[in-house]
């Protein structure tokens, strides 16, 4: 299980880097083809994720990956659960992933900003 976190959390961490810098290309291969995403902007389908990535900055300043956890789902999906923090903000991140062609792609993403009560204090 541990070769299993350090994969998906590597491909994680290179979707962080791909929506920092708008890698549009890096997103279509990342996401699945029934990709969805829950954000504050609604939930979003694959063309959607894309679009936003490509119309909304996503600038972010240096963030901190901690408490990362993984779920098996079979043989061919996972659960990937994290906690992020940058610029003053805590959010919870999960993603799950779908095997397909020796591929482990995005099939759903959500972020959840951590109530004050969650939040380690400074």
């Amino acid at each position: 299980m541990e070769d299993l976190l350090s994969t998906l959390l590597d491909i994680e961490e290179r979707a962080w880097k791909a929506a920092d810098t708008r890698d549009v290309e890096f997103y279509r291969e990342y996401l699945a083809p029934e990709a969805l995403v829950v954000s504050p902007r609604g939930i979003l389908d694959r063309d959607g994720i894309i679009r936003d990535l490509m119309e909304n900055p996503n600038e972010l300043p240096a963030y901190v990956i901690t408490d990362p956890k993984v779920v098996p789902l079979g043989e061919e999906g996972a659960a990937l659960a994290y906690t992020v923090s940058f610029g003053g903000q805590t959010i919870f991140v999960s993603t799950v992933y779908t095997r397909s062609d020796g591929r482990w792609r995005a099939a759903f993403h959500q972020r959840t900003p951590a109530s004050p009560a969650t939040c380690p204090a400074d």
